[in-house]
């Protein structure tokens, strides 16, 4: 019976422990954006513009293409998404200051090369309108390609945005697809006029 009790409380006591352990490791997590934000705003991006302090991506996409509907075939993966580049307003603050469209491609496998283009569009109570558009790239023999359009001022953008991405597939059996897909959900500006 003295045993028993002895077993049970040493159990009682690790269970308390590993309870105490878990709930302090877990208490508030900072939001994911919020942790982002704060990541990005102590190394500032590669990708970001010059000027920009950090950038934020927004509705991003991811869309496979299956060769001849077969993945046996050859896959390629494509993606868009925007980019908002915000800058240090002072006293810790951040503004945004502008937004871009981006496209890539990568080759999974059966892809000789890719080409990528993307636009970058907003609406308005004046409709839509495309406010930028990227050249074209092409992968060659790199496993992927991406390009950016120029940066739009969201100060004079439109409230909503949205990409549309175009995306050329030269497969390993030498048959062309071109495809095209845009954001289903766009994302919206982040400047105070809207």
């Amino acid at each position: 019976m003295r045993r028993r009790i002895t077993v049970s409380a040493t159990v009682l006591a690790l269970t308390l422990l590993l309870a105490l352990a878990n709930v302090s490791s877990a208490a508030s997590p900072p939001s994911g954006r919020e942790t982002a934000a704060r990541r990005a705003a102590q190394q500032p991006s590669v990708a970001a513009a010059p000027n920009d302090l950090f950038a934020i991506n927004d509705g991003f996409v991811t869309k496979t293409y299956n060769h001849l509907g077969n993945p046996a075939n050859g896959i390629l993966t494509a993606e868009t998404w925007g980019e908002t580049g915000w800058l240090d307003a002072g006293g810790g603050l951040v503004d945004p200051n502008n937004s871009q469209g981006v496209v890539r491609a990568l080759k999974q496998s059966k892809v000789l090369r890719v080409a990528v283009r993307v636009e970058l569009w907003g609406t308005d109570d004046t409709g839509d309108r495309q406010l930028a558009s990227s050249s074209s790239v092409n992968s060659g023999t790199a496993s992927s390609a991406q390009v950016k359009t120029p940066e739009v001022d969201v100060r004079t953008a439109p409230c909503f945005l949205w990409t549309r991405a175009f995306v050329t597939i030269r497969w390993s059996d030498n048959r062309l697809s071109s495809v095209s897909f845009e954001m289903p959900i766009g994302y919206f500006n982040p400047d105070a006029h809207c």
